[in-house]
């Protein structure tokens, strides 16, 4: 318990400060904004592009890593979603939407990177990046196509698909792990000095992703929405790493250190772009905004929870 204690402490702290920063008015709101942009833009890209490209993939394909992970994720945003009908009969389709997305988007890059390698060490980052490397690309287009098909901006299914490309071009942290990933595929190393910079530069990307995390809770009104906020959560917190544990345990026998891995990662709470997305399409952003803060401070207790039950796994 002491060393989970140890793992999560420390980056809580950093949110906190990141929090008081701008609660204090240290940092501008459009302060913390320019950090954000430093960080999905150029640091966090430059992480992920180094790591993804440096990975030494397993010879076979780890299908039951990808299976355990993408499928719970999907069935949750789903589920979420047909729950919602039942729950929140007065929202529109495309609001249902973010809540289904927001049941199931991670905060993968700016709290799950940080926490797992902290947590486990560097033999994380096989199982980490893995999953990373087509994490954003299968959420946004789900989540974008999906949200395009219920608002009025889109008026059939070939609109919504025309409209994805230009949507999922301006990710660059998406950009990145796809240019990783054919990287890593030609089989050229990545020259001495370009591996230095970028990882020096990709070190940057974990403190000032969680004080910019901080700085951001800063800014949201908890008061809106509190119960969808709520029911969110339980997807995000609960339903979701337990059924990425249940499924990588007992149906694929995954090794330890990869259930863990994953379960950890699923466990994150909401993911900050979850709010980016309900602004762009005017569709419950008061929801979105409450369920990355509700989520936020539940999940220090519920990860402490699974890092204790990974406790044997956790780095001396």
């Amino acid at each position: 318990m002491i060393t989970a204690i140890s793992v999560i402490f420390p980056v809580i702290a950093i949110i906190v400060l990141g929090f008081l920063l701008v609660n204090r008015e240290i940092f501008s709101v459009e302060q913390n904004k320019v950090l954000h942009k430093f960080v999905f833009t150029i640091a966090a890209p430059a992480l992920l592009f180094r790591n993804v490209a440096i990975t030494e993939f397993p010879e076979t394909t780890p299908w039951g890593l990808w299976v355990s992970y993408y499928i719970v994720m999907f069935t949750c945003m789903l589920a979420s979603i047909g729950v919602a009908r039942v729950l929140f009969p007065k929202r529109r389709a495309s609001e249902r939407v973010v809540f289904g997305f927001a049941s199931s988007f991670s905060n993968t890059v700016m709290l799950g990177i940080p926490i797992i390698l902290t947590a486990f060490g560097e033999a994380a980052a096989l199982p980490l990046f893995l999953v990373l490397a087509f994490h954003g690309l299968l959420i946004f287009s789900t989540g974008i196509l999906l949200l395009e098909l219920t608002t009025a901006t889109a008026q059939s299914f070939r609109a919504a698909l025309a409209a994805l490309p230009q949507s999922l071009s301006n990710q660059n942290v998406l950009i990145a792990l796809l240019a990783g990933v054919f990287w890593n595929l030609s089989g050229i190393a990545l020259p001495g000095p370009v591996d230095s910079f970028l990882d020096i530069l990709g070190q940057s990307a974990i403190p000032l992703a969680l004080v910019s995390v901080g700085g951001t809770l800063a800014t949201v009104a908890v008061r809106r929405s509190v119960g969808v906020a709520v029911y969110i959560s339980i997807f995000k917190l609960a339903v979701q790493p337990l059924g990425t544990y249940l499924v990588a345990q007992f149906i694929f026998g995954l090794p330890p250190l990869w259930v863990a891995t994953i379960t950890v990662l699923a466990a994150m709470p909401t993911g900050v772009l979850t709010s980016v997305l309900a602004e762009q399409y005017r569709s419950a952003p008061g929801a979105a905004s409450s369920s990355i803060m509700v989520s936020s401070l539940a999940g220090a207790v519920t990860l402490s929870f699974w890092l204790i039950f990974f406790a044997p796994l956790l780095r001396p």
